[in-house]
């Protein structure tokens, strides 16, 4: 299930919040890590693991983990929910 995955990859980035909590409807911007430098390392992880380019439009428009993953994943990820 593609959508557990990315948010198993959100939850390994955590280092402050108890990464048990995390699900799709997490407000990602409100964990306890978001910064600027948690917000540009998140971008750079999903390029990596998606090869999409995550633009700040991306993160301003989007509030869930879920509305993240429609956004930047969803796309390239067709069907393999």
């Amino acid at each position: 299930m593609e959508k557990n995955r990315f948010v198993q990859l959100v939850a390994g980035m955590l280092y402050r919040t108890n990464r048990d909590t995390l699900t799709l409807n997490t407000r990602y911007k409100g964990l306890k890590e978001w910064n600027f430098l948690f917000e540009v390392s998140l971008a750079m992880m999903l390029e990596e693991e998606y090869h999409v380019e995550v633009t700040p439009e991306d993160f301003s428009s989007t509030g869930t983990l879920d509305e993240l993953f429609q956004r930047v994943c969803a796309p390239g990820l067709a069907g393999k929910e």
